[in-house]
């Protein structure tokens, strides 16, 4: 699995929209529509559907952001514990 891919999804959905999620990854929406298809690809489901002008994640995609956000989670204190230097070594 591709982690840059499972971002991007991970992304969309706090943003809301591609559109939206876009900016902040500096993609065009089409270019993170794609890497986004490309992941439904190698998981073999849809995570994605789209609801009125927006997007709502599908029983598959509730699944993968239940992961991800604990992936991105630990991620997130990996960075904490090293900058705080809780590994024993000096940065």
């Amino acid at each position: 699995m591709n982690y840059k891919h499972l971002h991007y999804f991970w992304t969309v959905i706090h943003a809301g929209s591609i559109a939206r999620a876009s900016e902040p990854l500096h993609l065009t929406p089409q270019t993170l529509s794609g890497q986004i298809k490309l992941l439904e690809a190698r998981l073999g489901r849809s995570l994605l559907r789209k609801v009125g002008r927006g997007l709502e994640p599908t029983g598959a995609g509730k699944l993968v952001m239940q992961y991800a956000d604990g992936i991105f989670a630990l991620g997130g204190e990996l960075e904490a514990a090293l900058h705080s230097g809780r590994d024993g070594m000096e940065i």
